[in-house]
């Protein structure tokens, strides 16, 4: 007996995808570094504001791991881990007359389940430069043990965190963003 198979084959255009999405990264990474100047330039401002800038961040963070997630191969750390951020964020940015130590537990638990996630998902995955996404995830999860454990006080080194990390996640983002237009 004769049998006939048939295979399907899926050609993926590097190019195409990357001429697709550089324009989404340059924009996620401007608004990124614009948020983190605004927060370093309101460190003081208060409690409302802090805490809509500080969700807002995590919205983006959010959006960008879901971003990041469609094409990587193994997707369900950064799914999870946009998923906890965003929900976070979205808290934050719809009950933002929370007090200070309010404020400084969400975005450190923000912090600690995205770095977990983050070093989880790095272990896993195992690709190019998985150490230095482990240690950062690490770092991550570190830091916001430290503001879980002494919210009062790490508040606006937190907003200074949270600041920084905004300009270099978006500068990070701009570069990658612009090497993808001119591949």
């Amino acid at each position: 007996m004769d049998e006939q198979h048939s295979a399907t084959v899926v050609v993926v255009n590097e190019k195409a995808l990357s001429r697709r999405y550089w324009g989404v990264m340059l924009a996620v990474g401007i608004v990124a570094v614009i948020f983190g100047i605004i927060v370093l330039a309101n460190i003081w401002s208060s409690v409302r504001l802090v805490a809509i800038f500080a969700g807002l961040f995590l919205i983006f963070a959010g959006v960008v791991q879901f971003v990041s997630a469609a094409g990587a191969e193994r997707k369900t750390g950064k799914i999870i881990g946009g998923l906890v951020i965003l929900i976070l964020g979205l808290v934050l940015v719809f009950w933002p007359d929370t007090s200070v130590k309010t404020v400084a537990v969400l975005v450190g638990l923000a912090f600690l389940f995205w770095g977990v996630v983050m070093a989880i998902a790095a272990l896993i995955d195992r690709g190019e430069g998985w150490g230095i996404a482990a240690g950062f995830g690490v770092l991550l999860a570190l830091i916001g043990i430290v503001v879980i454990a002494w919210p009062g006080p790490t508040i606006a080194i937190l907003m200074i965190l949270v600041g920084i990390d905004a300009i270099l996640f978006g500068a990070s983002l701009i570069a990658q963003g612009l090497a993808l237009r001119k591949a």
